[in-house]
């Protein structure tokens, strides 16, 4: 049995002082140059600015004057589905559309767009436009004993192969995203590979099964994206909600996510981008590439769909987001 006693007093050296600390004199105090201070700010990305303004008033100034909002993407598509080389870039948020012609582009299809998932299983490290993009691409050779990854930059002549022992044979590999310097590659029973480009390795990750992957038919889309290091995939099933997990790299688990944290994910299947700090209404939602329904929406926290989803290709191979041009005047 318990019973209630009358604490008694704590001997002198299990007591807590309190610690009595002159403060350095002003001229004391190092202080962050400010020019020093906006370029270690500018280098931060959305999440680590804005913890970051919380410091000081200082802080909170320059981090604001430096931080980089992402604009909204656009939709990239064929003109009246040719293969003639116009294609159209959509402002959905302005409802405005410019006519383009690209003569590389005559006669081709979309295989990806910076990140994606295609039968080769292709993609960026960034924009193909930067020197130092580098092209990767995953042979999916299911039932060979090997995989076979090759890469290339802009300036290479010959693409460098690289072959390993198939781990999973057997299992197809569906998508894949770059980040934080490594390809991420997921099978459709939810397997996780990792190619490091840098040090030429490929592993498998030690990923519990997730029962949601193995539902898949052939009108289910995976889908791969990325946010600051996060990786996230979408399920989705002609006339049923999407749904959305995350990676738990600490645990090696997929968690299924009913919000975001304030991301917007805008999913196509040549390549999907999340997008963070727009506005309230707009956090939580993810909106699918098809040109005809503009306001169609899913909202992952309350579940609601802003109108019905198109049921046939409201994930059309055709159709993509892609990040607007830096200057549109000569559109």
């Amino acid at each position: 049995m318990c019973s209630a006693t009358t604490p008694s007093l704590l001997p002198e050296d299990l007591t807590v002082k309190p610690i009595v600390q002159a403060l350095p004199a002003q001229s004391s105090i190092h202080i962050i140059p400010s020019e020093l201070l906006r370029d270690i700010l500018s280098r931060l990305g959305l999440k680590a600015n804005i913890h970051a303004s919380l410091v000081c008033k200082t802080w909170f100034q320059v981090a604001v004057s430096v931080r980089k909002l992402q604009p909204r993407p656009w939709l990239f598509y064929q003109m009246n589905g040719e293969a003639d080389g116009d294609y159209v870039l959509l402002d959905r948020l302005r409802s405005q559309a410019y006519k383009v012609y690209f003569s590389d582009l005559k006669d081709h299809e979309f295989s990806c767009s910076k990140d994606g998932c295609t039968d080769i299983v292709l993609t960026f490290s960034e924009a193909p436009t930067s020197s130092s993009c580098l092209v990767i691409s995953l042979n999916d050779r299911s039932i060979c004993s090997s995989i076979e990854i090759a890469t290339w930059r802009p300036g290479e002549t010959l693409w460098t192969t690289h072959r390993f022992e198939n781990l999973l044979p057997g299992r197809r590999w569906k998508s894949c995203v770059f980040s934080n310097g490594v390809l991420y590659c997921l099978t459709t029973f939810s397997n996780i590979g990792i190619f490091d480009p840098s040090r030429a390795t490929w592993n498998i990750l030690p990923v519990e099964p997730c029962p949601a992957f193995f539902q898949v038919d052939l009108c289910r889309r995976v889908l791969m994206t990325e946010h600051e290091g996060g990786i996230f995939v979408m399920l989705t099933i002609r006339n049923k909600n999407p749904l959305m997990f995350k990676l738990n790299l600490k645990r090696n688990a997929w968690e299924e996510k009913r919000e975001l944290g304030g991301l917007t994910v805008f999913a196509s299947h040549p390549t999907s981008l999340t997008r963070a700090g727009l506005s309230v209404e707009e956090r939580n939602r993810i909106y699918p590439s098809h040109n005809g329904h503009l306001g169609v929406y899913y909202s992952l926290g309350d579940g609601i769909i802003s109108s019905r989803f198109p049921s046939s290709n409201y994930l059309s191979n055709r159709i993509a987001w892609v990040d607007p041009p830096h200057n549109n005047f000569n559109l």
